[in-house]
């Protein structure tokens, strides 16, 4: 063990880092945590700095200096400057109809119909062969040939995704190191999208998911339950930790009939979550919208499960959720953009005193700022700083408020291994003699290959 003094930053990572690992445990932390980011693309407003030139060429100073100055003076316990960054040249060397960049440099979003309404038994008889072999063509017009160009195409879109992603890991980890904020471990966050938004928003389509809710909601439930696999091998990371997560934005749910969402949506939703618990992976949900009609249901989730709400009544959210789960969100952002400074902070104490006793509580607001235009960063600043210096507990150490003995029914959570034509399990692949007597290199090396592809793929879809 080194006698060194540890800096500053590495005192505060380490304070930050144990807040997060006593409220995932259920003990009562220091304080509360707080996990509030802005997007790259607002902090280079924030800055004026050019956001759509800065997105293609990641130019390290700007980069830089854009999410130091937000950085110095917003004391988030998580970094500060987040969210996932599209990569437009990926797009633009597959020709995507999906995404493009709009004016003002920020990365624009079409819905599309990948999944024509007749097609639901091919996609349930093998999910990701139809993506690949249907659906990116459709999403991605330099993938819809035969040419070997198709080929040589997503080649130059692998790379330019994972250079894009390594060389913006690069800029931000001493910005990260240098502000002390916590972290989880490298690779053990994961991200995924319920079944049911998966279909919504990359495959029928909006309009096309809700007219099937109507007319064929047996065959969205069996694509959900056909999607299993494939979004267990998305959900689980090579190596889980209890400071990790598979995050998944909900949005498409809220927007059904309570009926309709426990009759389609929520089984095979609620099946997944378990079958991550049971993996060692705690699911992060973000509850987009009002989900008071399904918090009866959020209680069946497992213990501990992560869930950020963007409506709802604080104070029954509390009362449902707040002894099992671990709550978050609900602090209005556009407040900091209408109210004064002095109104910001009081909504704070307000969210603070409902929802912080019991432990269990991060700090955060009901969505990221997307947009420098949707905040007041001085007041967004002046909420944060409150939170991080006045909510201290009394009883930090004691073990959080635990759930009343509720017995729940389970969902079976028996999932076949995830297996298609169109994605290799090395090991199962005839190997020279030179070969077998390396396997143990071998292998991992080539399916990491196969794996960065599989994940490329649901990222830019």
């Amino acid at each position: 063990m080194s006698d060194q003094k540890m800096t500053s930053a590495q005192e505060k990572k380490a304070e930050r880092t144990k807040l997060f690992e006593d409220v995932y445990s259920g003990i009562i932390p220091k304080r509360v945590p707080i996990k509030a980011s802005m997007t790259l693309e607002a902090a280079l407003e924030y800055s004026e700095i050019p956001v759509g030139k800065t997105l293609w060429d990641l130019d390290p100073e700007n980069i830089t200096t854009a999410m130091d100055r937000v950085c110095e003076f917003i004391p988030s316990d998580t970094p500060a400057v987040g969210g996932i960054l599209k990569n437009p040249a990926v797009f633009k060397l597959l020709g995507s109809k999906g995404y493009s960049m709009g004016q003002t440099g920020y990365m624009q979003h079409t819905d599309l119909e990948t999944l024509k309404a007749d097609e639901y038994d091919a996609f349930i008889k093998d999910p990701y062969t139809f993506i690949v072999t249907k659906s990116l063509p459709r999403i991605f017009e330099n993938l819809d040939t035969d040419s070997p160009r198709a080929g040589m195409v997503l080649a130059e879109a692998m790379k330019a995704f994972y250079d894009h992603q390594a060389k913006f890991n690069a800029i931000k980890a001493p910005v990260f190191k240098k502000y002390g904020y916590f972290t989880p471990p490298a690779g053990a966050n994961t991200l995924c999208q319920a079944s049911f938004d998966l279909i919504g928003d990359f495959l029928r389509g909006v309009k096309g998911i809700y007219m099937d809710v109507r007319q064929r909601p047996e065959k969205i439930i069996e694509a959900c339950e056909a999607m299993l696999p494939m979004q267990v091998k998305r959900g689980l990371p090579a190596k889980t930790h209890k400071l990790g997560e598979v995050f998944m934005p909900l949005h498409l749910g809220t927007y059904l009939r309570k009926k309709d969402f426990e009759k389609i949506y929520w089984p095979s939703f609620s099946k997944f979550i378990h079958i991550m618990a049971e993996n060692g992976q705690t699911a992060s949900l973000f509850c987009e919208h009002d989900w008071m009609r399904y918090l009866d249901l959020l209680q069946d989730l497992p213990e501990n499960t992560r869930i950020q709400f963007e409506y709802g009544d604080p104070k029954v959210i509390k009362e449902k959720l707040g002894n099992k789960h671990i709550l978050s969100g609900l602090y209005p952002i556009t407040l900091t953009k209408t109210g004064t400074k002095q109104e910001c902070i009081d909504k704070a104490k307000e969210m603070i005193d409902i929802m912080a006793p019991g432990g269990r509580f991060i700090f955060n607001f009901d969505k990221s700022a997307m947009s420098l235009d949707t905040i007041n960063i001085e007041n967004y600043a002046a909420v944060i700083q409150y939170v991080a210096e006045n909510t201290n507990y009394q009883n930090a150490g004691a073990t959080a408020r635990g759930p009343e003995n509720n017995p729940y029914e389970k969902p079976d959570t028996t999932v076949s291994s995830f297996a298609s034509p169109f994605y290799t399990n090395w090991k199962d692949v005839p190997k020279t003699e030179i070969e077998a007597s390396l396997e143990s290199t071998v292998d991992p090396l080539l399916q990491s290959y196969e794996d960065m592809l599989y994940r490329m793929i649901f990222t830019i879809i």
